[in-house]
């Protein structure tokens, strides 16, 4: 009796080990799939956009903080982003526009951060903040 209580557990855990091997291998086919699929549906410019909106957002929450001696003189609001048809000159809007609240060394703040965390060329890509409607 003792002999059939170790076969049957050694098939139990050679059945564990191959479901195992199976699932490792459909999720690593599903990984290179996507992975795949977002490298040909967006383009370097996408993943830049992307990348400089988290950093607008991280600067006006570090602007709001006070850090780096920054002291709005209200709370400021990300409002968004968008950009030219080409995708390099980039447009954030934050509220309030006036600009007695956001003055020029909150913009430069907002946009040296947005320039060194992001790593992107200066050269290639404009950022704007609060852009004239006119």
């Amino acid at each position: 009796m003792k002999n059939k209580t170790k076969i049957t557990s050694l098939k139990k855990a050679q059945i564990s080990l191959e479901f195992s091997f199976l699932f490792f291998a459909i999720l690593l086919a599903s990984l290179v799939t996507v992975s795949h699929f977002l490298s040909q549906n967006f383009s370097k410019d996408d993943r830049v956009i992307n990348d400089v909106e988290n950093a607008a957002k991280t600067a006006v929450i570090l602007a709001n903080s006070g850090y780096n001696g920054i002291s709005p003189n209200t709370t400021l609001i990300y409002g968004g982003i968008s950009w030219s048809e080409d995708k390099k000159n980039i447009y954030i809007y934050i509220s309030p526009r006036n600009t007695s609240y956001v003055t020029p060394e909150i913009k430069d703040f907002i946009i040296s951060y947005i320039y060194n965390t992001t790593k992107i060329n200066q050269s290639e890509y404009n950022i704007t903040i609060n852009p004239s409607t006119t």
